[in-house]
């Protein structure tokens, strides 16, 4: 019994563990390098607009002319691993995105659904879904 005890505590300080590395390195600026809105591929001159601050568990989003703050909640031990976001400040002030990302050699990909809708579960979005990714290359 002591044996088990102590393997799960190990697992739960390993999740513990990974999560915050998954935050650590989300930290710094990155640039908005692709993405699709509803089954739509972001115009160039919005990509060209975009940039992306992430401090801790806060994030200052500006994509084209609307500029987004919040907070987020990483779940790294899921697959794929999952994001929450919430606006503090923009036209979704209040509102909660449930998402997934990943993390790889400084790109981040991150696809929410629309506020309200279930979680996606594949790096894409479709029409009159409401969701949307990004593809981000931290600078």
């Amino acid at each position: 019994m002591r044996v088990l005890l102590f393997a799960m505590t190990g697992l739960l300080f390993a999740s513990v563990v990974i999560a915050q590395d998954d935050s650590k390195t989300l930290e710094g600026t990155y640039a908005l390098v692709g993405g699709e809105v509803k089954g739509e591929k972001i115009p160039e001159s919005v990509l060209k607009a975009s940039s992306n601050i992430n401090k801790g568990n806060k994030h200052t989003v500006h994509v084209g002319d609307d500029t987004i703050i919040g907070t987020h909640r990483l779940e790294s031990t899921k697959t794929p691993k999952e994001i929450d976001s919430t606006d503090t400040e923009g036209s979704f002030k209040g509102q909660t995105y449930l998402g997934i990302y990943k993390l790889e050699n400084g790109v981040w990909t991150v696809c929410f659904a629309a506020p309200g809708k279930d979680r996606p579960k594949e790096f894409t979005t479709k029409s009159g879904t409401g969701e949307l990714m990004h593809v981000w290359k931290k600078k």
